[in-house]
């Protein structure tokens, strides 16, 4: 797995029940590359107020964020039922976000066994995704 995909994996997990932070990331990007000067607008430069509204709204960053957010939440339900040592951890590191040393000690775990846990609930998360088509291996 690639390290960014690791690292996509966990912002979107730490942010599933507050998306908006991600979406205002998005929308900042946006904002930081209008040019508001009355010399681009009469230019017809292309970043104009306008332009970036419409290029925020067509965004796919927007809709990766929301397939994200959906994909993580159904994933949630099935690994309650079927992995519940996968959806505890989940549930205390990323939603509850405590730290590591409360973690280990709520789940009884030793240094190495934390690190493979997390590794193993990342790793699962992943290949969920390339079957549901989110992440395109290659």
């Amino acid at each position: 797995m690639k390290q960014d995909y690791y690292r996509k994996i966990e912002r979107y997990l730490y942010h599933l029940y507050e998306p908006e932070v991600l979406v205002e990331d998005v929308r900042q990007y946006y904002i930081d590359r209008m040019n508001l000067s009355p010399s681009a607008w009469l230019r017809g430069s292309s970043n104009t107020l306008e332009n970036q509204i419409v290029k925020m709204m067509d965004s796919k960053q927007l809709k990766e964020i929301q397939e994200w957010v959906e994909f993580l939440k159904n994933l949630l339900t099935f690994l309650k039922q079927e992995k519940p040592r996968f959806y505890g951890f989940i549930r205390l590191k990323y939603i509850r976000k405590r730290t590591d040393e409360d973690i280990k000690s709520v789940m009884q775990l030793d240094t190495k066994a934390f690190r493979e846990l997390k590794k193993e609930v990342i790793e699962c998360i992943y290949i969920k995704a390339i079957l549901e088509g989110l992440i395109k291996e290659g």
